[in-house]
């Protein structure tokens, strides 16, 4: 079935509306109405633990309950849960998220959608440091990077976030916490993994301590054949699979110098090649792309009865290539065409908590942020050779930012952070964020939290300096609300957190023409509005079962020249993930899933209907601990081998499967 013929059956979009709305509520009410269970399990499995401590929300430690800031954790236990997929797979499933290429063929472009916001707005943290890629039109850091295996656990923060973690996080902040030094002598892991599209996945790791000294290093290998990236409508032409082979290392080593201050020093470094189609429903069979991301820096961490000091530096170096050689021409407008991107982002942050009072601490810091980024191209075609280049001493930016944010803790229940951040800008001048989070604990099984902030997106390089740039931009600045309550029972066996939220961005971005000159560059000039509630729940029956659930939806209008349009392009406004979590033995754990996707707006540029239609996938995830350390596990994935499309003329992957075992000595 061709990606047009899916989509004949369509109702109109006043109908499809209703029927999301219906959709979310009818999934809603049956979460909710699990709740009256809640007397019923005792001595159950425990859900969510509120009290875990996180550091993504303020930078400061501090325990779920303490804040009112919409964070979920992604803890090791559900990542080993995992074993087998990519951190966009496994983010897919949360509240949120749409991830477009995830579940397309290995190293697709991702494109990152969080509660309806467009691609560029949710920033990406590894280890504190903030992670771009500044060779990208939009300056998005490539999560294709980091190998699932890599990672100890991961912090989502919900909301515009700017005056902590400044530009980019205006839907949110996506921190990965990578695996550190253990504090045994030695500890060796590895795992293997072999699975559909003759996809290989191999990983060994070692750290330790002796002494004052600790270190880590871990290294990924991942290979598949992979499917073929365009989407072959007609059948029978042919299209040949698009492979892809990545090598990942991860190292650091810490000196801890005493029980005041730890030095650590890191590398992260991953290369990857991958096949590459002409675009589409457009095979191509010599179209390749190689892309290197290396990430190396220091941290000092300081601290001294209420006082912790921080200092990161680090130093993020990009380079992608692209060459579509000429023995397969699969457009007559280029025979030839090669292109080579670098970015370089470098990264300098001193911060500090200062505890003022028992219940009162004072989180500051400055930031310095120094990008640049080198770009060639060239096309050899039907009207001769094109090229276009930028130069890394005329592409770049500075930035230097100071915030502070005040905390309060308190005894009865009331929590409480207000701040601020100033910014500037080498290009377009200054700008400020601020927030303000009120939360209240009525008891210990209910909160009240509301949040009001503001955030910003700094121009790009490439839309301040290419051929369509525009050195007068100013950055987007956003405005997010919301407000929800969270419940825990009190044997902790049930929760649930239901959240609305509503977002104005202003100075949007965009890509103009003029209709009498054709002359095209880019400029500030449309708005975005953007609403929509969340309701996340887990629910343990006894210690056998656990079902897990998130629904979400979002709608939103963009405005132009003052005409609203919908323009929410190939992101569903209704989304619904829901597990089980069934423990048969101690040894023995299997997990059923269902992902449901609404309708989603074709891009402005996509050929076909306007909508793609609603689509479901199930999954079963199962493992077995042959002993304390070691795990077999079988992954099997759209098991009713559905056939949908994320992007109009791109395949998805049908039924496939990837079987491993995981170990640890």
């Amino acid at each position: 079935m061709s990606a047009y013929a899916a989509s004949k059956n369509l109702g109109s979009s006043h109908k499809n509306f209703f029927k999301m709305k219906k959709m979310f509520f009818i999934v809603a009410a049956t979460i909710t109405g699990s709740t009256q269970l809640w007397a019923q399990t005792a001595d159950s499995t425990k859900t969510k633990q509120l009290d875990a401590v996180v550091v993504t929300a303020t930078k400061a430690d501090l325990k779920q309950s303490q804040t009112g800031k919409v964070i979920t954790v992604i803890d090791q236990a559900t990542i080993r849960n995992n074993a087998g997929r990519s951190v966009s797979e496994l983010l897919n499933s949360q509240a949120g998220f749409f991830i477009n290429g995830a579940n397309n063929t290995p190293g697709t472009n991702l494109d990152l959608y969080f509660r309806g916001a467009s691609n560029g707005n949710m920033l990406i943290v590894i280890d504190g440091v903030p992670v771009f890629d500044p060779s990208q039109p939009n300056n998005t850091f490539d999560l294709n990077n980091i190998p699932l295996d890599q990672i100890e656990k991961i912090e989502i923060l919900k909301g515009g976030q700017s005056t902590i973690w400044g530009s980019d996080a205006v839907a949110g902040v996506i921190q990965i916490f990578l695996k550190k030094d253990n504090k045994k002598p030695l500890v060796a892991n590895g795992s293997l993994a072999y699975g559909s599209y003759n996809t290989w996945k191999a990983g060994v790791g070692f750290g330790g301590r002796s002494g004052k000294l600790g270190y880590n290093v871990q290294y990924n290998y991942n290979s598949s054949d992979g499917i073929t990236s365009a989407h072959d409508s007609v059948g029978g032409k042919g299209f040949d699979k698009d492979g892809f082979r990545q090598n990942s290392v991860i190292a650091d080593l810490t000196y801890y110098a005493s029980d005041r201050l730890t030095v650590r020093a890191f590398g992260n470094f991953s290369k990857y090649h991958n096949d590459v189609d002409e675009g589409a429903f457009t095979d191509d069979k010599d179209y390749t792309a190689k892309n290197a991301n290396e990430v190396g820096g220091l941290n000092l961490r300081y601290h001294y009865k209420g006082v912790v000091l921080n200092f990161l530096g680090s130093y993020q170096h990009v380079d992608r290539s692209f060459v579509d050689d000429s023995t397969d021409i699969s457009s007559p407008y280029s025979n030839y065409s090669r292109g080579k991107y670098i970015g370089n982002t470098t990264t300098v942050e001193g911060y500090g908590t200062f505890r003022i009072a028992d219940n009162v601490q004072l989180v500051g810091g400055i930031q310095y942020i120094h990008q640049n980024t080198d770009q060639s191209y060239l096309s050899i075609g039907m009207y001769g050779p094109y090229s276009s280049d930028l130069s890394k001493d005329s592409a770049e930016i500075r930035q230097v930012s100071a915030y502070a944010s005040l905390l309060y803790t308190g005894t009865n229940g009331f929590n409480l952070e207000a701040g601020g951040r100033y910014n500037n800008h080498s290009i377009y001048g200054n700008n400020a964020t601020y927030t303000f989070n009120p939360s209240y604990n009525i008891n210990q099984q209910l909160k009240l939290f509301l949040n009001i902030s503001s955030a910003y997106k700094i121009p790009s390089l490439y839309q301040l300096y290419s051929e369509y740039g525009n050195k007068k931009l100013n950055p987007e600045n956003s405005t997010t609300y919301e407000f929800g309550l969270q419940i825990q029972n009190e044997k902790k066996s049930a929760y649930i957190r239901l959240v609305g939220f509503k977002r104005d961005i202003k100075n949007l971005i965009i890509f103009y023409s003029d209709p009498v000159t054709y002359a095209s560059y880019y400029i500030n000039r449309d708005k975005q509005n953007d609403y929509g509630v969340e309701l996340e729940s887990e629910l343990a029956f006894g210690k056998k079962l656990k079902w897990t659930n998130n629904v979400g939806y979002v709608d939103g209008k963009g405005t132009q020249d003052d005409v609203k349009i919908s323009n929410l392009y190939r992101r569903p406004k209704f989304t619904w993930n829901s597990s089980l979590n069934i423990n048969l033995s101690e040894k023995f754990v299997v997990i059923p899933s269902v992902r449901v996707i609404g309708s989603r707006l074709k891009g402005p540029y996509d050929i076909g209907p306007e909508k793609q239609p609603s689509y479901y996938t199930l999954d079963c995830f199962a493992a077995y601990d042959c002993k304390k350390d070691i795990r077999l596990f079988l992954d099997l994935r759209n098991i009713t081998n559905q056939e949908y499309f994320d992007i109009v003329g791109y395949d998805s992957k049908q039924f496939n499967l990837m079987a491993g075992i995981n170990f640890k000595f």
